[in-house]
């Protein structure tokens, strides 16, 4: 079976998700963190994105009984839902973890804020969710019905 990638936005996985397991929103539990989310030393933004970490994403949601646990590649560059570069959601904080004897331990962390997650666009192999023995059915009929709805509104907006 080819690979068919699927884009969707976060939010709209999620509102998908919600009514397929009957679960608010707010009770939902969810992460989406590069990976690694951490880097040793003090760095600026535009030191260490492009350079010293992958544009990976791990995706976690936990709706009632389901679970999705997934790896996204993601382009730094590429606009999310709002228009918006993952690259300019993304913010990083530099935390002093530790000093020990003479020596600072200083750690960069690279999140993305809890508001900006309805945004992000997740790339799905839908290959991976059809038949799978792992994950629940409801999370590729919510991945698909979310890309549909994401289809028809692009189109609803041209018009």
């Amino acid at each position: 079976m080819q690979e068919e990638k699927i884009k969707v936005a976060l939010g709209d996985l999620l509102s998908e998700l919600a009514k397929l397991t009957n679960t608010n929103l707010d009770e939902m539990e969810i992460n989406l963190e590069f990976l690694p989310n951490f880097i040793y030393g003090a760095h600026e933004k535009n030191e260490i994105l492009h350079k010293n970490i992958p544009e990976k994403l791990n995706l976690s949601v936990i709706s009632n009984d389901v679970a999705l646990n997934y790896t996204i590649t993601s382009d730094l560059n590429e606009p999310q839902a709002d228009g918006i570069s993952l690259y300019d959601h993304t913010e990083v904080i530099q935390k002093h973890a530790l000093k020990e004897k003479d020596v600072d331990w200083d750690i960069t962390y690279i999140i993305l804020p809890k508001e900006s997650l309805k945004n992000i666009i997740c790339t799905f192999d839908i290959k991976d969710f059809i038949d799978s023995q792992i994950y629940d059915e409801r999370i590729t009929e919510a991945i698909i019905d979310s890309a549909q709805k994401s289809k028809t509104q692009k189109t609803l907006k041209r018009r």
